[in-house]
């Protein structure tokens, strides 16, 4: 049986550009002079990130955030090395118009369901063009998102539709080579006013059957529906075999991000908890299973944030670390509900701090992160 420390050290974080980067919302974006406006100073606070935590050194990074041409890709790949950091997927924002050409404002009726045929076509060629920037940063694994659907019921046929996305889909996964993988991301409500092209899990798991051997979901905790179960939709990916990665966040309705455990430190702790289940179940693996630490806030420094949802989700690990596996079945087998609680009570008010601080000591890593990155800045 492992050891919690053994546990901690099996943890694989991935953070995204995105999330080292201010927010804003529908009104403003509040840009102060210390936040990291190029690919450059996004990554070097990754690197710092790792430095400090000994997690998060794979990254993911976005087009056109961080990288828009060919040219972009030799000074990614430079900072990648020079930080030691590994960029293990690129995400594509489809719906970014551009001032010339046909990608242009009217991808506000869609990408790969537009009702304008070169709209589409030139959709899944940008699509490809960000597969070949894939391969120029030396990453095996594109994200793609679905942002289409209708902001009103007379807008679009919602069969055409997805007749469209599932044929666009068919195309690109023509493009992808045995050594590379593809992520599919949905959010069921947005951007879209009336309805979504990929409305729920069940739609996102078949396109990415009817896309390719290698096409996999992303699980966004923030894209779930009111009352949906996190735990219930996790395992049934897992029994699917359709779950490719976790990002995890703490939200309301979908708005913002904040570092996990920051709302619901219970269900972040009941979220490792159905993982370990999961592994010992022979389900997945938690050292080949890449969770995401998603954070998009408009307060508060970025890094501190990023900092914050590294330690919540350590101690929550640790916690769900704690759960005797063989007590807690033979409970429930029983059933005793009451006795089942009480174990899981015990092990989340369980103060891991010490553990976790042992944890960092023994892997030679700063015992507080955020004092550690607060004196680097003021050292800076």
């Amino acid at each position: 049986m492992q050891t919690v420390s053994e546990i901690l050290d099996s943890l694989k974080l991935v953070v995204s550009t995105r999330s080292m980067s201010r927010a804003g919302t529908n009104l403003a974006r509040f840009a102060t002079d210390d936040d990291p406006e190029t690919v450059e100073a996004r990554l070097t606070n990754v690197a710092m990130l790792a430095e400090i935590t000994g997690k998060c050194r794979e990254v993911a990074l976005e087009f056109p955030l961080d990288i828009q041409k060919k040219e972009d890709a030799e000074e990614v790949n430079k900072v990648l090395e020079e930080r030691h950091l590994t960029p293990v997927t690129l995400a594509v924002n489809s719906m970014v118009p551009r001032k010339r050409g046909v990608l242009n404002h009217r991808l506000m009726y869609g990408t790969l369901s537009s009702p304008y045929p070169e709209v589409r076509v030139a959709s899944i060629n940008n699509i490809l063009g960000v597969l070949q920037l894939m391969r120029d940063i030396n990453c095996r694994q594109l994200l793609l998102w679905i942002p289409d659907g209708a902001d009103s019921p007379g807008e679009k046929n919602t069969v055409d539709m997805l007749d469209s996305i599932l044929k666009g889909m068919r195309q690109i996964g023509l493009k992808i080579r045995k050594s590379e993988s593809m992520l599919l991301g949905f959010r069921p409500y947005n951007p879209t006013y009336f309805c979504t092209a990929v409305p729920d899990w069940g739609t996102a798991a078949w396109l990415c059957r009817e896309t390719d051997p290698s096409c996999r979901l992303l699980l966004d905790t923030g894209s779930l529906l009111p009352g949906e179960s996190l735990d219930s939709v996790m395992v049934s990916m897992l029994y699917q075999k359709i779950l490719g990665r976790v990002a995890i966040s703490d939200n309301r309705l979908g708005m913002g991000a904040l570092p996990a455990g920051s709302m619901d430190s219970g269900a972040l702790f009941r979220f490792f908890l159905n993982l370990l289940n999961a592994e010992r179940a022979g389900l997945c693996s938690l050292d080949k299973l890449a969770i995401e630490l998603k954070v998009e806030t408009r307060v508060d420094d970025p890094m501190e944030n990023m900092l914050t949802a590294v330690e919540n989700t350590l101690h929550a690990l640790a916690r769900a670390s704690l759960v005797n596996p063989d007590e807690l079945k033979q409970l429930q087998e029983a059933p005793d509900v009451t006795g089942a609680n009480r174990v899981l009570r015990d092990a989340f008010v369980t103060d891991v701090r010490p553990v976790v601080q042992h944890w960092r000591e023994t892997s030679n890593l700063p015992v507080d992160p955020i004092a550690e990155y607060r004196g680097r800045t003021k050292k800076d």
